[in-house]
C-alpha cells in the first residue's frame, strides 16, 4: 500500500466510524501509521493542548522523541505502541475520536493536538474530543501488565477465553466490552457478535452453554477478522451483518424487524428482540 493509499484508507475509515476506535480500527490505524511515518526523523513535537499528555510530563515525553524516529508500530486490543529509534515505546490510545493523519507541509487538520514534525511532512493526532491521549513506556509488556489489560481478542486461546467467560458474574455485553478480561471489543463488535450468535447481550456470561460461549469465540475472532479485510468499510461487510444496519432505524438483516436498544455497561447496545424471542 502506497502513501495515497493510506489516505484513502484513513478516509474510508472515517466515514463510517459512529464509536470508540476498536480492535479493527486501530489495526488500521497501525497499517497506516506503518504505511507513512516510520524510519523518519522526528524533528519537532509540538503539544497543542496539555490534556492528552496528562499521564506525563510534556518536557520527558519531547526528548524521548525528538531526533527518534518511529522504527515499528504494534497494537494490542485498543492500543499502539510506537517504537523509538533512541529507546522506549510511545504509548496512544485514540479515546473516542482520536485518529492519526499524515500530512503533507503545507496541510493543517483542524482539532490536532499533537504533531510529529519530519523533515517532509508530519504525523498529527486529530482528537475533537480530547479523550486520547499519548504517555511513554519502557515496553508495551510492562503497559499492559500495569493496564492490566486481558489477551488480546485476536489472540486468546479457547481454553482461557471459555474459563474466563464462565466465571465472569456480570452479563455477557459488559463482559465483552471488559478489557481487563478481553483487550480491543468495544460496543460496535460485541453487538455484532452477539447478533451473530443469537445470544442476549443481557443474559449472565456463567448462564450461557458452551456452545452458546463457543459461538462467540469463534465468532469474536471472524468478525474482527472480516472487518479488519474490508478495512472497517461496513458497506462491504456481508449482508448479515448487523454493523450495515446498526442506527436507531435500522432493521434486523435476519428477519427484516426493526432494531431495539437498550443501556448495557453504560453503552447503548442494539439488538433484534424478535430473533432472540424477548
Amino acid at each position: 500500500m502506497d502513501h495515497t493509499s493510506a489516505e484513502g484508507m484513513i478516509d474510508i475509515f472515517y466515514s463510517h466510524i459512529i464509536d470508540m476506535p476498536e480492535l479493527p480500527e486501530v489495526e488500521m490505524f497501525r497499517q497506516y501509521i506503518e504505511k507513512t511515518s516510520l524510519w523518519q526523523t522526528i524533528i519537532k513535537m509540538e503539544i497543542r493542548n496539555d490534556i492528552i499528555v496528562r499521564e506525563v510530563e510534556q518536557k520527558i515525553l519531547k526528548e524521548a522523541v525528538e531526533g527518534s524516529e518511529f522504527t515499528s508500530v504494534l497494537r494490542y486490543g485498543k492500543w499502539l505502541y510506537l517504537q523509538l529509534s533512541k529507546g522506549g515505546w510511545l504509548i496512544w490510545h485514540f479515546g473516542m475520536t482520536g485518529r492519526p493523519i499524515s500530512l503533507n507541509k503545507s496541510r493543517e487538520e483542524r482539532f490536532t493536538r499533537a504533531l510529529f514534525l519530519f523533515r517532509c511532512g508530519s504525523l498529527a493526532f486529530v482528537d475533537p474530543r480530547m479523550l486520547g491521549h499519548l504517555d511513554i513506556v519502557s515496553s508495551p509488556d510492562v503497559h499492559i501488565k500495569e493496564k492490566k489489560l486481558g489477551p488480546d481478542a485476536l489472540d486468546i486461546s479457547y481454553e482461557i477465553f471459555m474459563n474466563t467467560f464462565q466465571n465472569s458474574r456480570g452479563n455477557v455485553k459488559a463482559a465483552l466490552m471488559n478489557q481487563h478480561k478481553v483487550a480491543g471489543i468495544g460496543n460496535l463488535y460485541s453487538d455484532e457478535i452477539l447478533f451473530q450468535c443469537q445470544v442476549n447481550p443481557n443474559d449472565k456470561a456463567c448462564s450461557l452453554s458452551n456452545h452458546e460461549l463457543e459461538c462467540i469465540f469463534h465468532t469474536m475472532r471472524r468478525v474482527l477478522q472480516q472487518s479488519i479485510a474490508v478495512e472497517t468499510n461496513f458497506d462491504l461487510l456481508p449482508n448479515s451483518y448487523l454493523l450495515r444496519n446498526r442506527s436507531r432505524k435500522g432493521v434486523c438483516p435476519r428477519c427484516n424487524t426493526p432494531l431495539q436498544t437498550d443501556t448495557i455497561g453504560g453503552r447503548t447496545s442494539y439488538f433484534c428482540a424478535k430473533c432472540l424471542q424477548i
